[in-house]
Formats: C-alpha cells, sequence, structure tokens
C-alpha cells in the first residue's frame, strides 16, 4: 500500500461521490475529506451559508496535510485548484439525470424527511436543489456542471477514471482496484 495517495471523487450530484470516497475509505484505509464539511457552515437550514473561500482552503489543506492518503469527497473546483496538483487519481462521476434525481430525493428525504416534503419548511430549498442539479449537462463553463468539470479535468496528467454506468459499489470498487 502507498504511503501517499490523494483520490478525488467527484462529478455530477446524485451520481454517488459521496458514497463511493465512503466505501474507499472503509475499505483501502484511505481518510475521508468530505468538501461539503469545508464548504458550508454548520447552520439550520441546512446548505444555506457558505464559508469563505479561504477558510475553505484552509480546511482542505490542513486535512491534507494531516492525512497523506485521503480521498477527497466533492469538487474544490475555483476555491481549491491549488490542490489538484496533489492528487494522484481523478474519479469523475456522471449518470443520467433521471437516476440523479431519484437519489437525491431518495437521499434529502431519509436526510431531513417531511421537512422537503410539500409544506416543510425545505421544501422550496429542496425543489431549488433539484433545479440546480437539473442543469448540470447545459451550464455553462463558469458554473459549476458538466462543461466545467470536463473543462478543468484537461490539464490533468495522472490517471483519470469516467464513470458512467450505474454501478454497485463493489462494482465501482473493482473498477478502482488497478489505481489503489
Amino acid at each position: 500500500m502507498r504511503e501517499k495517495q490523494i483520490i478525488h471523487v467527484f462529478g455530477a450530484s446524485g451520481s454517488g461521490a459521496t458514497t463511493l470516497a465512503r466505501a474507499l475509505s472503509q475499505s483501502y484505509g484511505f481518510h475521508l475529506i468530505d468538501t461539503d464539511d469545508a464548504i458550508w457552515e454548520n447552520v439550520d437550514p441546512p446548505f444555506s451559508v457558505r464559508k469563505p473561500f479561504s477558510v475553505s482552503r484552509d480546511h482542505l489543506a490542513r486535512e491534507l496535510a494531516n492525512h497523506p492518503r485521503s480521498v477527497i469527497s466533492g469538487a474544490f473546483v475555483g476555491w481549491g485548484d491549488e490542490f489538484k496538483k496533489q492528487v494522484d487519481l481523478f474519479v469523475y462521476l456522471h449518470l443520467p439525470l433521471a437516476v440523479r434525481l431519484k437519489r437525491i430525493q431518495r437521499r434529502e428525504e431519509n436526510r431531513f424527511g417531511a421537512r422537503v416534503l410539500p409544506g416543510g419548511d425545505l421544501h422550496r430549498q429542496h425543489l431549488d436543489f433539484l433545479e440546480w442539479v437539473s442543469q448540470y449537462e447545459t451550464n455553462s463553463s463558469d458554473i459549476r456542471g458538466q462543461k466545467q468539470h470536463e473543462q478543468w479535468l484537461k490539464d490533468v496528467n495522472v490517471p483519470i477514471v469516467r464513470i458512467t454506468d450505474v454501478l454497485s459499489v463493489p462494482e465501482l470498487l473493482k473498477r478502482l482496484n488497478p489505481f489503489l
């Protein structure tokens, strides 16, 4: 097992980046870094107050310095570009929109319960999030989306594994095993 290895798992929301990163952490002993922890303040309603970019960068820098064998879940495009050169493997996930929306709906209901349903205090935020997710394929390259992610990967000189198939966690791990 290599002493230093940084894997970055990211892509379209609902494609399974956090699930795959968690599985890599548990199966191969990587430290898990979730960019949501770096980006968002822990307030209610959740995912409503973004931390300053400098705080997000400091968080990621500290985590990588303390854990040289890590898997990073979620995009750090734009706010954490200086960490890109430390990554040894990029895993880009992009599943069909219908699959992603169904996964997100299930995840949000499990996470927040009735709060995301009609009449709930997070219902409007939930609908806005689903609309934002639906624009991933059509957003311009200056907004988080497929074009931005593909552009960001153009100068990468380490392996990039692109996964566009709906696979089980064991199948995903098997696909990545040659790179670990």
